[in-house]
């Protein structure tokens, strides 16, 4: 499985914010998972801001996983 990373680049009244991603965490699977929770974090992170607002996301390979031949993917257990 490769590990992918995203960029998740969040505008926070006004002012840009990249949120830094990748899939082993479970709750990342693609870009449209990596912007949700991005946006979901900035939302946690700053509660009293007036506008949150998607700006882009970047999707690219991890170079520090591709030595190991296969990685699992990451399950979602909630306790």
């Amino acid at each position: 499985m490769k590990v992918m990373g995203y960029d998740v680049t969040v505008e926070v009244d006004g002012v840009e914010s990249v949120v830094q991603l990748d899939d082993t965490y479970p709750a990342v699977n693609d870009w449209k998972s990596a912007t949700e929770f991005a946006m979901a974090l900035a939302d946690h992170i700053h509660p009293d801001a007036i506008d949150i607002s998607f700006v882009e996301c970047s999707e690219f390979e991890l170079e520090e996983y591709k030595s190991y031949g296969y990685i699992h993917e990451a399950p979602m257990i909630l306790q």
